[in-house]
């Protein structure tokens, strides 16, 4: 995935290479900036879509946010009681394994 210095890098390359007038590597380095740019699986305007996409569900307190946030509660509700149970068995056990070594 390339990053925002990269695409910076990319357009400082065709600025010294304008002054030098080499025109194919101008084209090539904008075609590499047309692909990091427009990459269908994380592309900088992917990424900027994906972003607005988050944004937008914040702040407008849509209701598959809402859902989401039940989930995430209820998931680690059940974590939890699986854990207190988890303590609980732990417990039992230990107990019971100490008394059979030293119980009378």
């Amino acid at each position: 995935m390339a990053t925002n210095k990269d695409l910076l890098k990319k357009l400082d390359t065709i600025t010294e290479k304008v002054c030098n007038q080499d025109l194919e590597q101008i084209k090539g380095d904008l075609k590499e900036i047309k692909e990091i740019l427009l990459d269908p699986e994380d592309g900088l305007v992917v990424r900027i879509n994906k972003n607005t996409f988050w944004r937008k569900t914040l702040t407008e307190g849509d209701t598959n946010f809402d859902v989401i946030k039940d989930d995430v509660r209820e998931l680690n509700n059940f974590k939890n009681n699986v854990t207190k149970a988890m303590w609980i068995i732990y417990t039992a056990v230990s107990g019971l394994i100490f008394k059979l070594i030293w119980g009378d």
